[in-house]
């Protein structure tokens, strides 16, 4: 699922410039290079749909555990 929240102020790396934040939570699979790989192409997506910058976002990576 992917929420967008436009209009929201968010201050990063010390400016109010267009910036976007966000989580992305799986039930296992993540790690250091698929974390590597999602990121890239979020950043391709954010610059070529919103022109902002690939230095403007920040994704926190959740990785959770199956319960059984």
């Amino acid at each position: 699922m992917i929420l967008l929240n436009g209009g929201v102020p968010i201050a990063f790396a010390g400016t109010e410039e267009p910036a976007a934040y966000g989580e992305l939570i799986s039930i296992g699979g993540l790690g250091p290079s698929v974390n590597g790989k999602l990121s890239s192409a979020i950043a391709e997506i954010l610059e070529t749909k919103l022109s902002l910058d690939s230095s403007r976002f920040y994704i926190k990576f959740s990785d959770v555990e199956v319960s059984q």
